[in-house]
């Protein structure tokens, strides 16, 4: 049998709506579904099988009777996950379905390792596996992520013999997270289906001009895509024998119009800098504030485009202070500077347009500002705190700091003094000890205070 007559078939599930409460809502996997389906479609996929917000039983029906009906001179299979992943306590990877529950991933997901047992039971010689989940997450306002802790994907690859023609190409590594932009009024596909869409679509992942898009050729493509984006996702490729397995045939665009368009987006440069538990980066487009969290408290990424920004309100760090950036929305309030607490001087850690930074990366988070303000063609009366004034107010605040510091020390020195020489007897020197103890503290407590106020 030809090449040409050789099946391409493909099973899209897609899952964003969830019974379980402590599992967020997600937008995008029914237009993930819709537009991969459509494009594997115009490329001459003779299958494509969909199923969209299903509950467990019904996914794990598709996936066996998918895989049944696969035969062994198919040219391609194609298993598409979007929705959550989520490990359990051992890191085994779940697919979380509608009726998902969280604390009962084995009675009601769909394992990974289910999934595997499924291809290496099939008669599929080709069989790719694209999985849109994270496996590290959380979120916060504006950039929604799918899960929850790291979680181990190569389990699907995982036993296989040599020369099963077995693929999983993923959109982010095992303490990654994808994510979906819910600002947006338009439901758009995740950023990893995004790439695969217009890879097979325009045929741009066609990289070497043959006609042909391998696996190796969507993964270089896909990850060339995220990776030159401001998005930390780092898409992963697993598997053995994928470089001779033919996704698609293309024919679509012009070779030349495909490879004149991809590096124009690809060679923006994106500067970007790490801050406090968190980073910015800005590639001449699209601003990025990610955060680390603390467990899976404030943690993902937001992305805001320069036509929805009016400015950036920036203070540098300083020795004794961290600094921060903030985009400034158009119509949006920002969220004001803390005027209390460890966050003193700048925005709470929970908004999700700025970032806190430490002295070391002043210069890179400039740059970021600078190119920000260009970008959005702003003027710099956008920025909240007028820098003129603050070296001299800071210097003020830490000599007067160091000098009351220096002088409880000094008092104290003198009163130990005059203990060791007998001059005083031992309860009057334990009592002005004590007495100076706690005034030192309280000076350098209040110099501290003057410090952070004069900075502010």
């Amino acid at each position: 049998m030809t090449e040409a007559v050789r099946r391409r078939r493909a099973l899209l599930i897609g899952c964003g709506t969830f019974t379980d409460s402590s599992l967020a809502q997600l937008r995008s996997p029914r237009r993930d579904v819709e537009e991969l389906g459509r494009v594997l479609q115009e490329v001459g996929y003779s299958q494509v099988s969909a199923e969209i917000d299903c509950d467990a039983r019904a996914a794990q029906r598709a996936v066996e009777a998918f895989l049944l009906q696969a035969r062994i001179d198919d040219a391609m299979n194609i298993i598409y996950f979007s929705s959550h992943g989520l490990p359990d306590r051992q890191g085994k990877l779940y697919f979380a379905f509608s009726d998902t529950e969280k604390q009962y991933l084995s009675a009601t997901a769909v394992a990974a390792e289910w999934v595997r047992d499924r291809i290496y039971e099939s008669r599929s010689k080709s069989t790719v596996v694209l999985v849109d989940c994270c496996f590290s997450g959380g979120f916060i306002e504006g950039m929604q992520a799918r899960s929850s802790t790291e979680a181990d994907v190569e389990v699907l690859v995982r036993g296989l013999p040599e020369g099963s023609g077995v693929a999983v190409l993923t959109s982010s590594g095992e303490r990654e997270i994808s994510f979906e932009d819910i600002d947006s009024a338009v439901v758009r596909p995740s950023y990893f289906t995004e790439a695969v869409v217009a890879g097979i679509g325009t045929g741009a992942a066609d990289l070497n001009r043959d006609s042909r898009i391998t696996v190796d050729e969507l993964y270089e493509y896909v990850y060339h895509h995220v990776v030159s984006g401001p998005s930390p996702q780092r898409p992963r490729k697993l598997g053995m024998g994928e470089g001779s397995m033919v996704v698609a045939e293309t024919t679509i665009l012009p070779v030349a119009v495909a490879h004149a368009e991809l590096p124009v987006e690809a060679s923006a440069p994106v500067l970007q800098a790490r801050g406090v538990l968190g980073y910015a980066a800005f590639d001449g487009q699209w601003v990025v504030i990610g955060k680390d969290g603390i467990g899976h408290v404030l943690k993902g990424e937001r992305r805001l485009h320069v036509s929805q920004l009016a400015g950036v309100a920036f203070k540098p760090a300083t020795t004794f202070n961290y600094g921060y950036l903030q985009v400034i929305q158009k119509g949006v309030q920002p969220m004001p500077i803390s005027q209390f607490g460890p966050n003193a001087g700048r925005p709470p850690m929970d908004d999700g347009a700025s970032i806190s930074f430490a002295r070391a990366v002043n210069d890179e988070m400039q740059q970021i500002r600078e190119a920000i303000e260009a970008a959005i063609d702003g003027p710099q009366g956008g920025v909240r705190i007028p820098l003129t004034k603050k070296p001299a107010r800071a210097a003020l605040g830490r000599g007067l700091l160091w000098v009351l510091g220096f002088v409880a020390a000094l008092v104290e020195v003198l009163v130990v003094a005059i203990t060791v020489t007998d001059s005083w007897d031992d309860q009057s020197a334990g009592t002005a000890i004590t007495a100076n103890l706690l005034s030192g503290v309280a000076v350098v407590a209040a110099g501290r205070v003057l410090y952070v106020t004069r900075h502010r």
